[in-house]
């Protein structure tokens, strides 16, 4: 029985031919050698949550990439850095949340992040596993969520992190409007990675190191017509407009003229 990975069986294909499908083969699948991640931040929405720092011990496999939208597509490695994660909010007895409040979660590397929703806040953790060493890690966010219902425009970045300071490769998560049928991660270098929406949240892993400082969100609705486009790397707290609630109440940015509307979100 061949392996899935063995290049496909070449004596009816011509020579040149089959050495090309063969070489395109195992580029596919070469993964880049592990790199150290550099944290970039989490939102914090009405004020700074704090991050408490863990130590584990963990067995790791360096080069798995995965992406799931929530608890049902955890790979075994993953499963167990989110289940780090519960036991380091449990210790420090922060926002109640279980593996089912799961919203997204990914592994780049050694790198592991999570997302949870809750009914009233949400829930950060990272934890990094490198081969042969202690993991570690943190969790934040916020049990109670003034701006949960609301988003300042179609898409809210929540969480990121990059295996460079200034871009390589990216993990990102957060939450979109029901207005956002396609969220495309534009690179800064002419690459794209398109992101996996599920239930008003996202998700994606970058792969290559191509992410530049000047990578862009780019939205689009359901007839493909970009809606949102916006810098992936600025601050999450810093918009170029103030946005208004249903009630005309400044939910995010500083009060002014030049308000716009804050989209609804629900899962």
């Amino acid at each position: 029985m061949r392996d899935v990975l063995d290049a496909p069986t070449e004596r009816d294909l011509p020579p040149a031919k089959a050495a090309r499908m063969r070489a395109d083969l195992m580029r596919s699948i070469h993964r880049p050698r592990s790199r150290t991640a550099v944290r970039l931040g989490i939102a914090t929405m009405a004020a700074t949550a704090a991050v408490v720092v863990g130590v584990a011990v963990a067995p790791t496999n360096d080069d798995v990439q995965h992406l799931a939208m929530g608890p049902h597509e955890l790979s075994p490695a993953l499963r167990q850095a989110i289940e780090q994660c519960l036991s380091w909010n449990a210790q420090a007895e922060r926002i109640p949340v279980s593996m089912g409040q799961l919203a997204v979660a990914a592994e780049q590397d050694h790198r592991a992040v999570a997302l949870f929703m809750t009914e009233t806040g949400y829930l950060t953790c990272d934890v990094s596993t490198p081969s042969g060493e202690e993991a570690s890690g943190g969790v934040g966010g916020e049990r109670d969520w003034p701006q949960q219902s609301w988003l300042p425009g179609p898409v809210q970045r929540l969480l990121l992190t990059s295996t460079e300071a200034d871009g390589g490769d990216v993990t990102v998560t957060g939450r979109v409007s029901p207005r956002v049928h396609r969220l495309v991660l534009e690179h800064g270098d002419g690459h794209t990675t398109t992101a996996r929406l599920s239930s008003g949240v996202f998700g994606l892993v970058t792969e290559g190191g191509t992410v530049r400082q000047d990578a862009e969100l780019v939205s689009y609705d359901a007839s493909g017509t970009e809606i949102d486009r916006r810098l992936l790397f600025r601050p999450s707290d810093e918009f170029d407009h103030c946005y208004t609630d249903s009630s005309g109440k400044v939910v995010y940015g500083k009060p002014g003229t030049d308000c716009l509307s804050a989209e609804r979100w629900s899962r």
